[in-house]
């Protein structure tokens, strides 16, 4: 009886690297990007070292990416896409608590989870900003916001300002809890604990509700 010859394929083979097309390569490559992102960095990121990451061919990822800006904003949309469904959870999870407190809380909490995402959507230059898919799921996140701090639609250009005002003290204590404040001379910056910026968030609640 003929007996069926069981060939095994080295793991870095060029049959490995192409079984990965007939997969899910797009979702391995994003997967892959946001780890490398998360354990070292956005100045050390590059379609090459995501690639090696994956294991396959450094030229894997410009079958998808044209560059790596494409491939940024998509990974910046996600972050986007996840803010804002932690951002609705919270305020479901929590209808008789302020909605400025809600939301103000939870997007420091997305910050301090996600430090290299949240720098990565609002200060990155390598992400393309004028792409329909990431003007979307940023508008969808800061939706959530901008009705918790005037939910009055009629008045909204009455009260950008208030608004602006709102997003900046949030932003701000966000940027905090991630960055620290400046230290003294010859100390080391820290970062600040979500515990530490609550009775900044009760008086940024305050200042909102008695806004005229």
């Amino acid at each position: 009886m003929d007996q069926k010859l069981k060939i095994k394929v080295p793991k870095n083979s060029k049959s490995t690297k192409e079984s990965y097309h007939h997969g899910n390569l797009y979702e391995t490559l994003i997967q892959t990007a946001e780890n490398l992102l998360r354990s070292k960095g956005l100045e050390a990121f590059s379609l090459r070292a995501c690639a090696k990451e994956a294991g396959v061919a450094h030229s894997a990822p410009g079958h998808y990416f044209k560059d790596v800006s494409e491939i940024l904003t998509e990974i910046g949309s996600r972050a986007f896409e996840r803010l804002s469904l932690r951002l609705r959870t919270q305020l479901s999870k929590f209808p008789d608590e302020d909605p400025i407190y809600v939301v103000s809380s939870e997007y420091i909490k997305f910050a301090i989870d996600e430090p290299k995402f949240f720098q990565l959507i609002f200060h990155s230059k390598r992400i393309d900003r004028s792409t329909i898919r990431f003007q979307q799921t940023g508008d969808l996140a800061l939706r959530e916001l901008i009705l918790a701090i005037d939910p009055d639609l009629a008045k909204r250009k009455m009260n950008t300002e208030k608004i602006r005002f709102a997003w900046s003290l949030i932003h701000g204590i966000a940027m905090l809890s991630i960055d620290g404040p400046m230290a003294p001379v010859g100390g080391k910056r820290s970062g600040l604990e979500f515990e530490s910026t609550k009775g900044n968030i009760v008086k940024l609640v305050e200042i909102i509700r008695n806004w005229k």
